[in-house]
């Protein structure tokens, strides 16, 4: 894991700009760093190192191949390398180090662009063909820049036509001198409905994501990208029994978390408690001969935390086992650390205990694997039954819904309010109210009412509009959605800012491609049997783990908002009040006031890392 940089233009790549910009990455690879600049093609590639494979000097990036002709600056781990580089030795390669970087450059050497298709792993990197210019054949440079299937790894770029800059966090891009920082508004406003801001965009107009399966190529002086991987759910699903099912799962399961432990430092474990990281903590035992540690992270108010069950997980696999518990106290100074690591408003708010339980690893350790993955692909949100549920009034027409249920629905409370509401939509609108930080109208009533014009006509659900797949059965079509916007741009962005601001890896087992396309391409009434959430992961693993674990309900890793803001509402009103969000426009005054009791504390915490946002960059 590390972090990357670069910088392509044909005006000259400035050394002193790329060494910014490596600095400002820093936390992702405080082991080593280094540069290289390459005058006649204006490319300049940056690394910082954490070293986890091949701790010797020869791991280090940029890393070239025999002739200096072909480069490459990585974040991430190629879990199959060792495979790889035994057929490309074969084929007659030369490898200088025994690092996975190696095998990317040898195998682009090998199979084109077509080699990421062959990469079993997490990874973002950046690919610099010197190729046709040695042989005289081209002035311009050729530059690929990669992100792995599910989005595991971020990778970020700025292209105006002329100039590419790219690196593994917003900061890196920030950092180059005179660039343009002008907010993308609609980002802005697209943060109040998905709780981030989503891929493509980002909250500057000048900086863009590369998507989780998608190549871009720089050749030429042109840009263009194109997706090279997407699960593929089987319109004739495999005919197999659950049990068989679970077998197979079982064994996938087995391989990914044995993949994920290659490593030349110590591996630990994040457990929450639940079967999802319980799941990894077993498997990681029973494949490992290392002795494991296990980090925890416990919450002020009783019912959020799931320590107990963490602390039984870690005694029946004998882990070693350290835990911490996170209050109130930590909100007011959490502010500052969440929007120093994220670069743009980020709103979930378990990046906090995240960040917390990430320190707690980092003490002991470079690497831990993690549970994330798990709900996405068994069934395990709330959400999915919940929708499930409205489904069941789809006999009543839309109309009739719409004229009787309307009315009722602002006679009621705030929660019968929103469920009333929500049985008057469609299919779509009513899974995107389920995922949504504000509604459409709520939203109407925070921005400030410059915005509001600039976004007349609005698609307020655009992001989730391009992966609502009305073809596929309704749990796969949910399933699909969340694996293309919740997982790459909540879930994996929180875990990768909260575990690189202090230099540790985070490896999630479940998200192996291999594990992903197989459990797609099992029957929906399989990966849920009897509607039960978790039903064929629990049917995988249930001889394994504790009883307890098993068989009780999802919790979920939540943190206590509607407490700590409750305590800390007259300095949240305060920090709010004719704030910088306010001045520019983006939102009303006392934004606040307009809160109804659902979900009023992380909705107000979301609220207060916008406005954090614009203090430093408006």
């Amino acid at each position: 894991m590390c972090g990357i940089a670069g910088i392509v233009d044909p005006e000259g790549a400035s050394r002193d700009t790329l060494g910014r910009m490596s600095d400002a990455l820093a936390h992702r690879g405080p082991d080593d760093a280094d540069l290289c600049v390459w005058e006649d093609h204006g490319v300049g590639l940056g690394h910082r190192r954490l070293s986890i494979i091949d701790l010797s000097p020869a791991g280090r990036n940029p890393m070239g191949n025999e002739d200096g002709t072909v480069w490459v600056v990585h974040n991430g781990e190629i879990y199959n390398y060792r495979e790889l580089r035994r057929e490309l030795e074969a084929a007659g390669h030369r490898f200088r180090s025994n690092s996975d970087t190696e095998v990317i450059v040898h195998a682009y050497e090998q199979w084109g662009e077509d080699h990421v298709e062959r990469l079993r792993g997490m990874f973002a990197y950046a690919l610099y063909d010197r190729r046709a210019a040695a042989m005289g054949r081209a002035s311009m440079p050729r530059v690929l820049l990669v992100r792995d299937r599910l989005g595991i790894k971020p990778l970020f770029y700025s292209w105006d036509d002329r100039r590419l800059l790219f690196a593994s966090e917003p900061k890196a891009i920030l950092a180059v001198p005179g660039f343009d920082r002008t907010a993308d508004r609609s980002a802005l406003a697209d943060f109040l409905t998905y709780l981030y801001v989503p891929t493509p965009k980002t909250a500057y107009a000048r900086i863009r994501k590369v998507s989780p399966g998608e190549i871009l190529v720089f050749d030429g002086g042109r840009l263009e990208g194109r997706r090279y991987w997407d699960v593929r759910p089987d319109a004739s699903p495999a005919q197999i029994g659950v049990q068989e099912a679970a077998s197979c799962v079982r064994e996938l399961l087995e391989d990914s978390v044995r993949a994920h432990l290659v490593s030349d430092v110590p591996v630990g474990v994040f457990l929450s408690g639940g079967i999802d990281s319980s799941t990894i903590a077993a498997l990681a035992t029973s494949v490992s001969d290392d002795a494991l540690r296990a980090y925890s992270i416990g919450f002020d108010v009783a019912e959020h935390s799931e320590t107990k069950f963490a602390r039984l997980v870690a005694a029946r696999f004998d882990l070693g086992y350290r835990e911490w518990v996170v209050g109130v106290g930590s909100v007011k100074e959490a502010l500052d650390r969440v929007g120093d690591a994220y670069d743009e408003p980020f709103g979930d708010g378990s990046a906090v205990p995240t960040m917390r339980v990430a320190e707690l690893a980092s003490d002991e350790g470079k690497v831990v694997l993690s549970g994330d993955g798990g709900d996405e692909l068994f069934g395990g949100y709330g959400w999915y039954r919940r929708w499930l549920l409205r489904q069941k009034v789809g006999f009543v027409p839309l109309a009739l819904r719409r004229g009787v249920l309307g009315p009722l629905a602002k006679l009621a409370g705030s929660r019968r309010r929103r469920w009333l509401s929500d049985i008057a939509l469609d299919p779509f609108r009513q899974y995107a109210r389920l995922l949504e930080l504000f509604s459409p109208e709520e939203k109407r009533g925070l921005l400030g009412p410059s915005l509001q014009d600039e976004l007349e006509g609005y698609d307020d659900y655009w992001h989730f509009r391009r992966y609502w797949r009305e073809e596929l059965d309704p749990l796969t079509r949910m399933q699909y959605l969340d694996l293309k916007t919740y997982l790459p741009d909540d879930i994996l962005t929180k875990v990768d800012r909260a575990s690189m601001a202090v230099g540790l890896e985070v490896r999630p087992p479940f998200l192996d491609h291999r594990l992903v396309e197989a459990v797609f391409a099992l029957p929906a009434s399989v990966r849920l049997p009897g509607g039960e959430a978790k039903g064929l992961l629990k049917r995988a693993m249930g001889p394994v783990l504790p009883k307890e674990v098993v068989e009780r309900p999802k919790k979920g890793f939540s943190a206590p908002w509607d407490v700590w803001m409750g305590e800390l509402d007259r300095w949240a009103s305060g920090y709010l009040r004719d704030g910088a969000a306010m001045h520019a426009g983006i939102l009303r005054p006392e934004p606040l006031s307009s809160l109804d009791g659902y979900g009023r504390g992380a909705r107000t915490w979301s609220l207060l890392l916008l406005e954090r946002w614009c203090r430093e960059n408006l």
